[in-house]
């Protein structure tokens, strides 16, 4: 005979029901009441108000403008302190300071000149290249397509409800624009180097504030002699020669060349080492040439704050000879800090970097024909 044994489940059923219950019960948050945020956003309004000045100038704001932003402040504070406040008066608040900060922001002078600068290094791309099927040639018809984007560019920025939102647009559309442009280029591209082989004024001068593109950076003692530019029958390129040397300043230029991501620079020059005197114990030592490609941080020319994208030693030898090719790079990457900033490159020659030990040996050295590629990845 068998047994048949019946297990009820309705108990366990009870028990879980319960248990659900009792945990819908103690996930219920309805009667808190959230404020951090609101709080946060207050602070942050408060201090950024702080620092903002009213007037004309590109990054102050309208007449009138911190007032109205004031009092939606003062607004949400008074929520934020009401004791009695419930979730949906703490939102509005909150809501009421992001829509005001968003309405102040367009009461900003926007920074029509960055935008302008922009516009010219389009136009100095689209000079300084021409289509074809060539190395450094722009695939036919994109011209048109860079021009239009110009266009477009100059229209906006003439507006005169011009708001700085609408130039972060289309400062996006003409990077876009310009990037795409450049990366129709077949290999490598030449960019703007002002005045690369010396050939202005025309004429030999020690006054670099006269040649055009280039001009001349570092402390010298008051005895040492200048940089100069003079005339050279075996210049590389054209008549004219950078002469310069071991007490000298050094050459630089900034580069009508804002730096693209993912890409390749390579610097170019040739180089002669036209003199290399003994030093007062008659021993002779090296010339080494530096080169660097670098971005001015703040004003062009303050070399306290500058970023080194790359660096060269060339060691020249102790005997004079003739031009030389020299040349070194820098790759870009997507992420790099110094994108969208112009590069600029610099020259010196010493026959030595360490400041406790110096070499005090006069020598010279021509500098010519020099050349800034860009090639995208």
């Amino acid at each position: 005979m068998k047994t048949r044994i019946k297990i009820s489940l309705l108990p366990a059923s009870i028990i879980l029901i319960s248990l659900l219950v009792a945990c819908a019960e103690k996930e219920d948050y309805s009667h808190i009441i959230f404020k951090n945020y609101l709080t946060y956003e207050i602070n942050r309004a408060t201090n950024f108000l702080e620092s903002a000045t009213e007037g004309d100038a590109e990054g102050e704001y309208k007449a009138g403008s911190r007032q109205a932003y004031q009092s939606v402040i003062d607004g949400a504070r008074l929520v934020d302190e009401k004791a009695t406040a419930d979730q949906e008066e703490i939102d509005l608040a909150y809501q009421n300071l992001l829509d005001a900060d968003a309405h102040f922001f367009d009461q900003m002078v926007p920074y029509r000149s960055v935008f302008q600068e922009l516009i010219a290094y389009a136009g100095v791309v689209l000079a300084n290249t021409e289509e074809g099927e060539q190395e450094g040639n722009v695939k036919p018809g994109n011209k048109s397509l860079l021009e239009g984007a110009v266009g477009d560019a100059n229209a906006l920025v003439s507006l005169n409800d011009l708001t700085q939102r609408m130039l972060d647009e289309g400062t996006v559309e003409l990077n876009n624009a310009i990037y795409f442009f450049n990366g129709e280029i077949i290999g490598r591209a030449t960019t703007a180097l002002v005045n690369p082989a010396f050939e202005l004024p025309g004429y030999e001068t020690n006054d670099f504030g006269a040649v055009d593109g280039w001009s001349t950076f570092g402390k010298v003692e008051e005895w040492a002699p200048l940089a100069s530019v003079v005339a050279m029958e075996t210049a590389p390129e054209g008549d004219y020669v950078a002469r310069f040397g071991s007490y000298t300043q050094g050459v630089y230029q900034q580069v009508e060349e804002i730096i693209h991501p993912n890409a390749d620079y390579t610097l170019e020059f040739e180089l002669s080492l036209l003199s290399n005197d003994p030093d007062w114990q008659g021993k002779k030592y090296p010339a080494i040439l530096r080169t660097r490609m670098i971005v001015f941080e703040q004003e062009v020319g303050n070399f306290s704050f500058i970023t080194v994208l790359s660096e060269s030693f060339d060691t020249l030898g102790i005997k004079p000879g003739d031009f030389a090719p020299f040349s070194h790079s820098v790759t870009i990457d997507a992420v790099s800090p110094s994108i969208g900033k112009k590069v600029a490159v610099d020259f010196v020659q010493r026959h030595t970097w360490d400041t406790e030990n110096p070499i005090w040996a006069q020598s010279f050295v021509a500098l010519d024909h020099i050349r800034l590629y860009r090639k995208l990845q």
